[in-house]
């Protein structure tokens, strides 16, 4: 699934495929991005269109894909969009492993650096942001988001809650809502943080 596809999100099997995650979560510690998490994700189509409402943008995701392709050079792993108001989310996974958001604390420090892991995928945002930029007015542009004017916002999603205390989730959100890549904002998760969010936000619009 190159590109996108339309879907309309069932509640009942996306439910089933959070718990699914929840188990998942919950039989290991540690995940790996290739053998692991990709072909999870991959599986669960509902899941991954769910992800597309971590752009405000959204309003209800019609549109996924896995392994999208952008212009032959970069693929977001999974990605996510509103066909009617042209807004999309691409989505990068990483290992959710001890180390995947921040190193080991170094002697004498008392603040965390950044993974190489973690920046990896940042670095991954980061070029998909300047070739968005390049090309929104191309025709490539336009055969993959069907329009040159797209809403577009990067989610990255890395790590567990349970190798992270509190002020490295603070460093995480701060990292996430104040760092602009040009035109395009973005989102930075653990996978604890995806799964207890798209909880909270289905519950609550059952009650809608």
């Amino acid at each position: 699934m190159k590109k996108f596809e339309s879907i309309t999100i069932d509640i009942a099997t996306l439910f089933a495929e959070l718990d699914d995650l929840q188990k998942l979560l919950d039989s290991t510690t540690a995940l790996k991005e290739r053998s692991e998490i990709a072909p999870f994700f991959k599986a669960r189509k509902n899941l991954c269109a769910a992800l597309g409402l971590m752009n405000s943008a959204v309003a209800m995701t019609d549109l996924v894909a896995s392994e999208l392709d952008l212009f032959g050079d970069f693929v977001c792993d999974a990605a996510a969009g509103d066909s009617s108001l042209k807004a999309y989310t691409l989505i990068e996974f990483e290992d959710a492993t001890e180390f995947s958001v921040l190193s080991k604390l170094q002697g004498g420090k008392t603040v965390k650096r950044w993974s190489p892991r973690f920046e990896h995928g940042f670095s991954q945002l980061i070029d998909w942001a300047w070739r968005l930029s390049n090309e929104n007015t191309s025709h490539a542009y336009r055969r993959i988001f069907e329009h040159n004017d797209a809403t577009i916002h990067f989610l990255l999603i890395a790590g567990r809650d349970s190798d992270l205390n509190d002020d490295d989730l603070a460093r995480l959100r701060w990292r996430a809502n104040n760092i602009h890549l040009g035109a395009f904002r973005m989102t930075c998760l653990t996978f604890d943080g995806v799964l207890s969010t798209l909880r909270r936000r289905f519950q609550f619009a059952s009650y809608i």
